[in-house]
């Protein structure tokens, strides 16, 4: 009929939960509905927001929807807009007028069902306090939420979304409490990688995260691993400086130690440094380590298109005084010779066998000591909570700003000083970090080749670490030159060729260089065996 009354449904919740509720937006639909039937309404469209937040009407995406349809459609008799509650029509004061306004420039009224709209003075002030009311509510709401949120963070609980790595899982005692979940062993594995220099630099984890699919299908950016390695969340701990909560134990379990944690916060400070190519390829593992024989300039590599359009894989020297600049090698012979040199570093199996019983034996020594490094540290916390317990008995007195300001810097790094001296030292876990990283070590040492094979670069990384010393020269017609292997390849042949002649291993004599001899003085302290050298100048 001609005379009938057009007319728009608008509704909204606030979050996810409520769309289930007796108060979501179908509940408000039916409504709504009900109330348009009731006036002999024709409703034309129904517009629904999902969003969180009383400001800005623009924001909504469905209320921005319902004002452009308003000003497309030319309806002669004018939209009745209908809310089911004034509270879905704004919760700031400042945005409800601009909201009314904007919907009666575009020729619309607005009708609520638990409010009358009113144009005289008298309408004006009322829902004027309606609207101020409305304003009240949402931000004592938000105090209130805000004041649980800091309450669970000072109490040791995460408020916030679960960072990867985490759910959340109801509790007997705690409520909701962060527990770990199919991706936490990424994320151990991409902390103790960046540690231990298996990624050398943040790039690498960035690839690492992207293989994992860390995120699902969504690219990973530096900034994701910067964020995730600046989190004591995964070490245990709570804290938000935002709102000046300082770091304290949390109540869910930790995926990494604060010592590794600490590492890590070390390396990427500059405490512990790491160079490494960002732009290394996968496809080039040589690009870096090997030098080119004419200039001992690293050799770069690239893919070249022949005249039919194939790609082929070639290494060269670019340096503009080398002699041999800019000749080509192939990756598949530069690589094979490579393979070559590493079937001959394979170490023997009585070599590994001893070395493996060597470093057991110096490990299980440290572990004896273990209950000496307790006391030492429950006495070091001791100490600590002493002194921490002094200034916070002079804080008080403290009449001068800067003087408190000192203090409280003094207090903060005592405590967290406190937290790593508790965090406990037990030799179950460490014993079995030391025995996958020996494996893991004596693995690539008994069979370098082998562990080349594999199709990740970190593996083939690993092996240029623990195999040479220094950048291999390769020459284009005369291949690789002579290898400087490291320093285990070479201890290890020693000290298993002095055990067959019945030397004593904790003192070998063998004669080197100057700079080797240091080398392996420095390398038997840290292995535990005394090697005397008879240095050759």
């Amino acid at each position: 009929m001609e005379n009938e009354q057009k007319a728009l449904i608008y509704c909204r919740v606030s979050s996810p939960r409520q769309k289930l509720e007796g108060h979501g937006l179908e509940s408000q639909r039916y409504r709504c509905e009900q109330y348009a039937n009731g006036r002999h309404y024709i409703v034309e469209k129904v517009f629904q927001d999902d969003y969180t937040g009383g400001g800005d009407f623009w924001n909504r995406p469905a209320m921005h929807q319902l004002l452009d349809y308003l000003d497309k459609k030319a309806y002669k008799g004018g939209y009745v807009v209908i809310f089911d509650d004034l509270k879905r029509f704004a919760r700031d004061l400042e945005f409800h007028w601009k909201l009314r306004t904007a919907l009666k420039s575009l020729g619309a009224t607005v009708e609520c069902l638990n409010f009358t709209f009113d144009e005289s003075d008298e309408g004006w002030y009322s829902e004027s306090v309606m609207a101020t009311h409305n304003e009240y509510e949402r931000r004592t709401n938000r105090r209130q939420v805000l004041q649980k949120m800091k309450a669970r963070l000072e109490a040791g609980y995460w408020p916030f979304c679960n960072p990867p790595g985490y759910k959340f899982v109801r509790t007997a005692g705690h409520g909701k409490l962060l527990t770990s979940d199919e991706l936490a062993p990424i994320v151990k594995e991409a902390f103790e990688g960046f540690a231990s220099g298996k990624f050398r630099d943040q790039v690498d984890v960035q690839k690492f995260l992207q293989k994992n699919k860390f995120y699902g299908d969504r690219p990973i950016y530096p900034e994701t691993v910067k964020r995730l390695f600046t989190r004591p969340i995964y070490a245990g701990y709570i804290e938000y400086s935002p709102w000046e909560v300082s770091i304290r134990r949390g109540h869910h379990q930790a995926i990494i130690s604060l010592e590794l944690f600490q590492r890590v916060q070390d390396k990427l400070n500059g405490k512990a440094r790491s160079f490494s190519r960002k732009d290394t390829r996968p496809d080039f593992p040589l690009r870096g380590p090997v030098v080119c024989a004419g200039c001992m300039r690293p050799l770069t590599a690239s893919w070249s298109t022949s005249e039919t359009k194939a790609k082929h894989p070639y290494y060269r020297c670019i340096s503009n005084n080398c002699p041999i600049k800019n000749k080509s090698i192939r990756k598949n012979t530069i690589e094979t010779s490579f393979g070559d040199l590493l079937k001959q570093a394979r170490a023997k199996n009585e070599v590994i066998d001893y070395a493996k019983a060597l470093f057991m034996q110096r490990w299980e020594n440290k572990l004896s000591d273990l209950g000496q490094v307790n006391a030492t540290r429950e006495k070091e916390l001791s100490n600590v909570i002493a002194e921490k317990s002094v200034i916070l008995a002079r804080i008080p007195k403290v009449k001068s700003e800067p003087m408190l300001e000192v203090y409280e810097k003094q207090v903060e790094a005592l405590y967290q000083k406190e937290l790593a001296l508790k965090e406990p030292v037990g030799p179950k876990s460490r014993e079995v970090a030391f025995g996958t990283a020996l494996k893991e070590v004596m693995d690539v040492i008994s069979n370098p080749y082998k562990k080349w094979q594999s199709e990740l670069l970190e593996d083939k990384r690993l092996v240029l670490k623990l195999v040479f010393t220094d950048k291999i020269a390769y020459h284009y017609k005369y291949g690789f030159g002579t290898a400087n292997y490291s320093l285990p390849v070479k201890a290890f042949e020693v000290l298993a060729v002095s055990k067959s002649q019945g030397v004593d291993p904790g003192r070998i004599e063998l004669p080197c260089g100057k700079k080797t001899a240091q080398r392996l003085q420095g390398y038997s302290v840290w292995c535990g065996t005394r090697i005397k050298t008879d240095k050759i100048n």
